[in-house]
């Protein structure tokens, strides 16, 4: 009884920018219907460890699904794809320009078919514009919206290691698209949503890493970046995570390590100060943290109310106090075992509790199921699945 039952939504889109945000609705109560190419599926079913046919980023992005295995670029096709738009709420693509138009499902198209449905398409660099027909995958996004270059060391760009531009963009999508459904509980009226991942990755750097490009003018001056002087502290035994960001802060932190003569250092005595010195702050301070296991610290900074955490490895993840408190990390079920790790919804909704999410679908678990609830006679459907335009189980 997740907050957005009732809602269907039929999803077109392929590797993570897209099925992510759909799952993510889909975790919290809607009908998702996943079409994908029959007999080969989307690109996403063969990355990441395999297992039940399919790898394990298939299913982290795709759960909360029934999947129509259907090849959309056959005419026959269409007769099917209309009908499930007729009574659907949203419908998410991310192709690139011109693909739409192709397969009979741009916008103008479609709302013929349900003037109330809600279209939402992800391209990579944007609708027009000289990069917008490039095949577009989350490294090349990185560098084109300055997070590689926002990671450099030492003048060498790189990339974050993992796949943040799809991510964000999910994130942003899934948001604009519950916007877009609110707009039409007002206005009974669909709309075209469309979102560059560009746009979003630009969007989610702004605010630090884009700082020292905001201001208009020249009655300013230029500061580091806040995350420049993020860096791990090394311990005696390991790695943690300490950020002091105003004075307090970092008063407690030459309090906890026995360094507050520092506090009488003009180069440290204020945040711009430190901000300006932060290099030479630095060396002073990872050499004293040496001193120190990670236990330690983490200790002494919690007991002077300074923000720090162990650096975990990933599978210390697991056995990570507050992720087991948080009851972050579930088990979903196939068949009534547990079979897949992985995050909870993450937003808690404590008036509409949401079930929990299920297994990933197999290429054209539900073809046939659906087509039945569409009113597709079992002959249509048998008949489908011989010409191959759709992959499912006949019915006898």
């Amino acid at each position: 009884m997740g907050p957005l039952e009732g809602i269907k939504i039929i999803d077109i889109s392929t590797i993570v920018s897209g099925p992510l945000a759909a799952s993510m609705l889909g975790d919290q109560g809607a009908e998702v219907i996943k079409i994908e190419p029959p007999f080969r599926g989307e690109n996403a079913r063969v990355m990441g460890p395999i297992k039940e046919g399919s790898g394990a980023l298939f299913a982290a992005v795709n759960r909360s699904k029934r999947s129509l295995a259907m090849d959309l670029k056959q005419e026959e096709s269409k007769k099917i794809i209309y009908k499930l738009i007729e009574t659907a709420d949203v419908i998410i693509d991310n192709f690139r320009p011109g693909a739409l138009e192709r397969l009979g499902l741009d916008y103008d198209n479609i709302k013929k078919h349900n003037p109330k449905i809600i279209q939402m398409s992800i391209t990579g660099y944007g609708e027009t514009g000289p990069y917008s027909k490039r095949r577009v995958y989350d490294p090349l996004i990185q560098a084109t919206a300055g997070v590689c270059d926002a990671q450099s060391i030492e003048g060498q760009p790189k990339y974050m290691k993992t796949l943040m531009c799809d991510k964000i963009t999910s994130l942003t999508a899934a948001q604009a698209m519950t916007a877009a459904l609110y707009k039409r509980e007002k206005t009974n009226k669909g709309q075209r949503v469309t979102l560059s991942m560009l746009d979003t990755a630009l969007y989610f750097m702004w605010s630090d890493s884009m700082y020292n490009y905001s201001w208009h003018g020249d009655d300013w001056a230029p500061m580091p970046n806040i995350a420049d002087f993020y860096e791990p502290v090394k311990t005696k035994d390991g790695f943690i995570a300490l950020v002091a960001i105003n004075d307090s802060e970092f008063a407690g932190v030459l309090k906890a390590i026995g360094k507050e003569d520092l506090l009488e250092d003009e180069r440290f005595s204020t945040t711009e100060n430190r901000l300006m010195n932060v290099m030479e702050m630095q060396e002073i301070l990872l050499n004293a943290y040496l001193d120190f296991t990670s236990d330690e610290l983490v200790k002494k900074m919690e007991e002077n109310d300074v923000p720090a955490a162990k650096i975990n490895k990933r599978e210390e993840i697991f056995s990570d106090p507050q992720v087991i408190n948080n009851q972050t990390v579930i088990n979903t079920k196939k068949d009534g075992e547990d079979l897949l790790k992985g995050p909870k919804p993450p937003a808690n909704f404590l008036d509409n509790h949401c079930e929990e999410p299920k297994f990933m679908p197999a290429l054209g678990q539900h073809s046939s199921e659906i087509l039945q609830e569409y009113g597709f006679s079992n002959e249509e459907i048998n008949k489908l699945i011989d010409s191959q335009i759709v992959q499912g189980e006949k019915i006898a």
